[in-house]
């Protein structure tokens, strides 16, 4: 079962995904189509780090690819930061990357090992650090 909840700074123009348990295609696209419906943002960050990424096939990939770039329109200079754990998981986000650029997505997606480094890359202080545990 996954579970992901979002967290929304309006200040930073954010949202931070936090993604627990099996991934599923049909969870990643109902977390974008309701959060992205209701509260775009134009900077995304997906924490991958607690979610088990192996059931996810590239067809998963470009039915999530395929809702990002739907929704993308209602987000200002879109900005995806994806966090995952594993080298192993990078490769599936590379190649949501090439099949969402292949596909014309206009957001921009960036690959991160920690929330950290995701929030250097953006230049900006966690204001969700209330939200996780640390573990």
């Amino acid at each position: 079962m996954t579970e992901i909840t979002a967290h929304y700074s309006k200040a930073d123009e954010l949202t931070l995904f936090l993604v627990s348990g099996v991934a599923t295609a049909e969870s990643l696209v109902a977390a974008v189509e309701t959060h992205y419906g209701a509260n775009p943002t134009s900077i995304a960050i997906w924490d991958l780090t607690r979610a088990d990424l192996s059931s996810l096939t590239p067809q998963d990939l470009v039915r999530v690819s395929d809702a990002a770039g739907r929704y993308s329109q209602k987000r200002r200079n879109p900005r995806s930061l994806i966090v995952v754990r594993l080298e192993q998981e990078s490769y599936l986000i590379k190649l949501y990357k090439e099949i969402s650029a292949v596909r014309g997505s206009p957001v921009s997606y960036e690959l991160h090992y920690t929330l950290s480094k995701a929030y250097g890359a953006l230049g900006i202080a966690d204001p969700f650090i209330e939200h996780r545990d640390s573990a």
